[in-house]
């Protein structure tokens, strides 16, 4: 017998120059520590069961991020964030644990990622003026070809304020947008809120 949790959690602080594959090292950790009973794949060298969503970029604070894990004991979801925040880890907090039925990865679950950008009124003038339009071209080189894809497809919604823009993007990186706008990613401040559950369960119907 064996049950998929998963974690909403934030990761914030230093815990944002961790990166992807560091991130499923210290989960590994934090879970024997925290004595959750793991489910382990099989072969030589067997892994905890544990699966992230799309990376994360480094120096990125990501708030409500999602991990799945398996675990081989019927422990609550009240335990198992218990368990999990009593380790006390600065940067990382676990929100709430769900238990899941389907097999459908966190990446075709949750597609829809929203980030706030932060930097000066001309950095974001620049950002806003490059979301307005109708088509966001990237190039990249790929064996001596020069390919396009379109980015503005993946802009689903985005809003200018005063000292920030809120940005709902489709499976892909605020990152991806500074290159093509020539903006250094050091100049601006990404923060992932979580994600457009809204819209989640709009896919679902």
């Amino acid at each position: 017998m064996f049950m998929k949790k998963r974690i909403f959690f934030d990761k914030y602080g230093m815990m944002r120059f961790i990166s992807h594959l560091d991130l499923l090292r210290f989960l590994d950790r934090i879970l024997k520590k925290a004595h959750i009973p793991m489910k382990y794949t099989q072969g030589f060298h067997p892994r905890p069961k544990i699966s992230l969503g799309n990376p994360v970029s480094l120096g990125t604070e990501a708030f409500n991020e999602v991990v799945d894990i398996e675990i081989e004991e019927d422990l609550s979801n009240q335990e198992v964030l218990e368990r999990l925040n009593s380790i006390n880890i600065r940067g990382f907090r676990v929100n709430e644990v769900i238990e899941v039925k389907d097999k459908k990865s966190i990446v075709e679950t949750y597609t829809n990622a929203i980030f706030e950008l932060s930097s000066t009124s001309e950095i974001l003038d620049r950002l806003e003026s490059l979301f307005k339009q109708e088509k966001i071209i990237e190039k990249k080189e790929k064996n001596g070809k020069i390919i396009e894809r379109d980015l503005g497809i993946r802009v689903k919604n985005f809003h200018r304020e005063s000292s920030l823009i809120r940005l709902e993007l489709v499976n892909t990186s605020p990152n991806s947008f500074l290159i093509i706008a020539g903006i250094d990613v050091k100049d601006v401040k990404i923060v992932k809120k979580g994600y457009n559950f809204n819209e989640m369960e709009g896919n679902l119907c």
